[in-house]
């Protein structure tokens, strides 16, 4: 079966190509094949793997203290996720990145989420409860930080969670120009908004909508894991997202986590959830969709509620 021409023009407007000849998987900013050569790794060592030079040198340079032979300890990292695993959980990096000034411009935005959300998991479980957010103003308690963080214990998740933030600091588009009853039509389709990436799931055959479903339940857990106060659980009260990227229908928060369990749900069934090794992943978050939000929630209101408009596309 060829590939439909939608799909391979969402494709390419999120990066994917053929990563390594021995992989079977397609790799993105926000899809990292897991079975290479014929050996499986997980998907969190993976994307661990994948980091920049940048991002390896941040890491010695803040965590290694008594020595100085940064660029040899880098280089002896490049394949050791494991190691750099560990490294992560250091809080010296924490501190840094909440120091330092335009961090994004120093690190990747995948490293960056990843070590606050490896905070968020320390944090929220010395909390022992979570803040459901109403509206800008308003927080109710609720007693469910430790079922939440148990999610962030699965590396796979906390990684995936991490990359897909990250997908979202960036603009990716593209414009199709199909026929129709003779015409010439042309349609600006964005991966940040909702009703874009549903308008193109429904012009493809259903064997090609993994990428496009997996897409839409991103959509619906950053919206209400980042931006929670503006998708009220009542119709009358949303308030109008600052980004682009809720789409054209309104909703409120319970609609998105209806559709994120349901779009997370459908994406795990295909093989290419089987073959980049999401499947697990994907069905728990369709599974814990509204506890998977909460350490989106802790971070968004902790951490960076003050870079939000900033870093967000």
């Amino acid at each position: 079966m060829g590939l439909n021409p939608i799909v391979g023009a969402y494709l390419s407007m999120l990066h994917y190509n053929q990563k390594n000849p021995g992989s079977h998987c397609l790799s993105s900013s926000i899809d990292v094949p897991c079975t290479q050569g014929g050996e499986t790794v997980s998907v969190a060592m993976m994307y661990l793997q994948d980091l920049a030079e940048s991002d390896l040198y941040f890491i010695v340079t803040t965590v290694v203290t008594k020595r100085q032979d940064y660029e040899y300890i880098c280089n002896l990292l490049k394949d050791k996720p494991d190691f750099i695993d560990i490294m992560l959980d250091d809080e010296k990096l924490f501190r840094r990145v909440q120091e330092e000034k335009d961090i994004l411009l120093k690190i990747s935005p995948f490293l960056l989420f990843s070590i606050l959300l490896r905070q968020a998991k320390k944090d929220m479980e010395k909390q022992g409860y979570t803040m459901e957010i109403v509206s800008k103003k308003e927080r109710i308690p609720v007693f469910d930080a430790r079922d939440a963080t148990k999610l962030l214990h699965n590396k796979d998740v906390r990684e995936y969670l991490a990359r897909m933030l990250a997908s979202f600091t960036r603009v990716e588009s593209t414009t199709l120009v199909f026929k129709a009853k003779g015409l010439t039509y042309q349609r600006h389709f964005s991966d940040l908004d909702f009703d874009d990436v549903l308008e193109l799931a429904e012009m493809v055959e259903l064997p090609f909508r993994f990428p496009f479903y997996k897409r839409l339940a991103d959509i619906a857990l950053f919206i209400t894991g980042i931006f929670p106060e503006y998708v009220s659980t009542q119709r009358e009260m949303l308030k109008e997202i600052p980004i682009r990227v809720a789409g054209r229908r309104s909703r409120t928060l319970r609609d998105f986590e209806e559709e994120g369990r349901r779009y997370y749900d459908l994406a795990a069934t295909y093989d290419e959830a089987r073959e980049q090794g999401l499947s697990e992943v994907l069905s728990l978050l369709a599974e814990k969709f509204t506890l998977a939000r909460k350490p989106l929630n802790f971070v968004a209101e902790n951490y960076i509620e003050r870079h939000r408009m900033q870093w967000f596309a």
